[in-house]
């Protein structure tokens, strides 16, 4: 595998389009501090509105902002529908990750939904109007391409990683805040599908932004896996409160997601230096320590010292245990900026 498929995905439209014109953004300011789906006002929203605006009485409404206080936010919706492959019967292809299911409000409340989804574009022919509007992605398809064919993301992440996979998909959308990584692992070959889904803005289009999504896929699980190692690190989640910004500001709300966060945060820099893009990592860096992550500095030794003792660690998985040790360093003696 050595390339990138740069996608939209209808399923995914088609949701991302329901939760604009919900109360979707006005319910998740109340939990998380801010909307998770656009307020930019342009051709292809403003048709989404109208397109919608006669049916917004249509119980799915509701329904989907019942789910919403069960943790229906982030990536829940988006794994949802990627989930559902290129089908259009809105029937699951890849299994869901039990995080998703518990945050979706279980088996019976999805199928529930992706019934009632069936029914309403059966209803609107959404699937036909996307078709009609589609052509206002076509300049963000090709930025997004071009990107995509500047270095070869793929060999530089599977050689750092030491493992393949299936594949990579680079899904667009407009219509949200944030971007979000995705896999789905195939059993049998014991490789994933990935989607890294990106909003449209400069920054996600943008080298750091796909090593970034692209790098959770194969970090998240080893984090699952080692789960009882990276527990015994807790206590470097308290020294890490002072630094943090308020709330979900800093990317993160509990250890297991800080540590990931450090993790693929430094390899984004790490596989940026790689890439000759130095004034990119250390921008990335600067970042990175304004929001918080001051382990990133002692893992980008620790990356450094995997590279050059791949004898030894032949993948990322090998070298896992060894590299959680630095979360024993006390923060609290690290100058303000490295």
């Amino acid at each position: 595998m050595n390339q990138i498929n740069v996608q939209l995905n209808p399923n995914l439209e088609f949701m991302n389009s329901i939760l604009l014109t919900s109360r979707y953004n006005e319910m998740t300011k109340k939990y998380i501090g801010y909307g998770l789906m656009t307020e930019q006002s342009n051709a292809y929203t403003n048709r989404i509105k109208s397109f919608f605006e006669k049916h917004l009485n249509h119980p799915i409404y509701p329904y989907i902002e019942s789910l919403i206080p069960n943790g229906f936010t982030f990536s829940r919706p988006v794994e949802l529908m990627l989930s559902l492959g290129n089908s259009m019967d809105f029937s699951i292809q890849h299994s869901l990750s039990e995080l998703c299911i518990q945050y979706c409000g279980g088996l019976s409340a999805i199928q529930q939904l992706l019934q009632m989804l069936k029914t309403f574009e059966n209803d609107i022919g959404y699937f036909a109007f996307f078709e009609e509007t589609k052509n206002y992605y076509k300049p963000i398809i090709d930025r997004a391409n071009s990107v995509s064919n500047q270095y070869p993301y793929i060999s530089l992440l599977e050689n750092e990683y030491g493992k393949e996979q299936n594949s990579y998909n680079y899904v667009i959308s407009s219509l949200m805040v944030g971007n979000f990584g995705i896999s789905f692992l195939d059993e049998k070959m014991n490789k994933m599908s990935i989607f890294s889904v990106f909003t449209t803005d400069d920054y996600s289009i943008s080298p750091s932004v796909l090593f970034h999504e692209f790098s959770h896929p194969f970090i998240n699980p080893l984090t699952e896996k080692f789960a009882d190692a990276v527990k015994e690190y807790e206590n470097a989640f308290e020294l890490l409160k002072p630094y943090k910004l308020p709330g979900f500001g800093s990317g993160y709300g509990d250890w297991n997601e800080c540590v990931n966060e450090h993790l693929v945060r430094a390899m984004v820099i790490h596989l940026l230096q790689k890439c000759g893009l130095e004034d990119m990592s250390a921008k990335m860096l600067d970042n990175d320590l304004h929001f918080g992550y001051r382990y990133i500095p002692l893992i980008l030794k620790q990356y450094r010292y995997y590279d050059n003792h791949r004898d030894i660690y032949p993948d990322f998985e090998s070298f896992y245990p060894v590299l959680l040790p630095v979360f024993s360093q006390n923060i609290e003696t690290f100058p303000a900026r490295f």
